[in-house]
């Protein structure tokens, strides 16, 4: 059984090489260049406890298996009530019920935070797994940027959701 905890520094190896998984071969982040080890401990730094952005991780026998964050929607001012989420399992531990565990996590944490009104994750289509997660944890359509990414030689559709946290 998964345990979900908050990230911790000492996890910045396996989130880099569950995130450059995806960036070499998947189309869900549209990041192109892999990360190293420095840009994971630096981007470590902006998580908190009980603010805005968080990290929350799953550790199943003692490996880190997949991680929830919460991060800047953007960086003008008034878009600061706002998050971005997102999510990654080890290419090895999806459809387990591993990624319904730390998102939820990582949502009930952001309900108790009182500046924080709304969460916003972009999915990159076709992603029917991601959709449902979504869905299931109370997300709802936001809408939808047609061709709003390039990767592997093609554009890519993705499909915007937003979760009320506040009032």
């Amino acid at each position: 059984m998964a345990i979900i905890r908050r990230g911790r520094e000492s996890d910045m190896p396996a989130l880099r090489d569950i995130i450059n998984h995806y960036i070499t071969e998947s189309v869900v982040t549209f990041e192109m260049v892999e990360m190293s080890l420095e840009n994971r401990k630096t981007w470590f730094t902006q998580f908190t406890q009980d603010g805005r952005y968080q990290l929350m991780v799953a550790e199943l026998d003692g490996t880190v298996v997949g991680y929830a964050a919460s991060l800047r929607f953007h960086q003008r001012p008034a878009y600061a009530p706002s998050v971005m989420t997102s999510i990654y399992l080890h290419k090895d531990h999806t459809g387990k019920g591993i990624g319904e565990k730390v998102y939820s996590a990582l949502i009930e944490e952001l309900k108790k935070v009182e500046d924080v009104h709304r969460a916003y994750g972009l999915v990159v289509l076709p992603n029917p797994g991601s959709e449902k997660l979504h869905e299931k944890l109370g997300f709802q359509v936001a809408g939808l940027l047609h061709e709003g990414g390039f990767k592997f030689g093609k554009y890519h559709d993705v499909r915007m959701y937003e979760h009320r946290l506040g009032k």
